[in-house]
């Protein structure tokens, strides 16, 4: 990277990481974006779609975190692992087209501690958004339990399904298997969902966006379970 000439000058987030060396990268909607365990591997900005990503430190048996990032906004827990060192499970899903920025650690370590404006703008931006992701986590926290089953399926259906045990989910929703079992249980006999051993197909993905939301979904009129045999 180029030594900046001027450090107090105003700079965007953009601008800053392409004279780094930041490199374009794109991927189309329900496209992983980039998935990684341990030291992230690049800051990321988005410049155009909306990722969604769900993240947690590596090492301990927390549930998975979600945040999201759309134009002009980095992802901040990717930045946050970064600059302190700290190894992370984390992976992006790709909820439109979109278009994204990827700048090494080392130099954008760099653009950090050489740039001002970078800076500022860097954090300018954290300010702006931190209030309403924090308002996001404590919504997220009173939801009742389909609401939160709901959501975790959505976060990681490929394909129409979701490669887990009811024991998975009990890890990372932090609540018992049988609670989990019930669950889905009661989405199949709505018709939202039909499970196999290890697999649960999303017949109807719709109602259970709608759950994840906190509104009563109905169930589809044309799916049926297959049968629930356990895990």
């Amino acid at each position: 990277m180029q030594p900046c000439d001027a450090t107090l000058e105003d700079i965007s987030l953009v601008d800053g990481l392409v004279a780094a060396g930041g490199v374009v990268k794109s991927a189309d909607k329900g496209d992983t974006a980039f998935q990684w365990q341990g030291q992230p591997k690049a800051f990321v900005l988005v410049t155009q779609g909306k990722l969604t990503v769900h993240f947690r430190k590596t090492g301990q048996r927390l549930a998975w975190a979600e945040c999201r990032a759309t134009q002009g906004q980095d992802c901040m827990p990717v930045t946050a692992a970064i600059l302190s060192g700290s190894p992370i499970a984390i992976r992006a899903t790709c909820t439109a087209p979109c278009f994204w920025i990827e700048l090494a650690p080392k130099r954008f370590h760099q653009l950090v501690d050489d740039h001002l404006g970078f800076r500022r703008a860097l954090f300018a931006e954290h300010a702006n958004r931190l209030p309403k992701f924090f308002a996001r986590v404590s919504a997220k926290n009173v939801l009742g339990f389909d609401q939160r089953l709901a959501d975790w399926l959505l976060g990681h259906v490929r394909e129409g399904a979701v490669v887990a045990t009811h024991g998975d989910i009990a890890a990372e929703l932090l609540t018992a298997r049988e609670v989990v079992s019930r669950g889905l249980r009661d989405f199949a006999v709505k018709g939202w969902i039909t499970q196999e051993r290890g697999c649960i197909f999303l017949e109807a993905p719709a109602a259970l966006a709608r759950v994840s939301k906190g509104y009563l979904a109905r169930p589809s009129s044309g799916s049926r379970p297959r049968g629930i045999p356990a895990p």
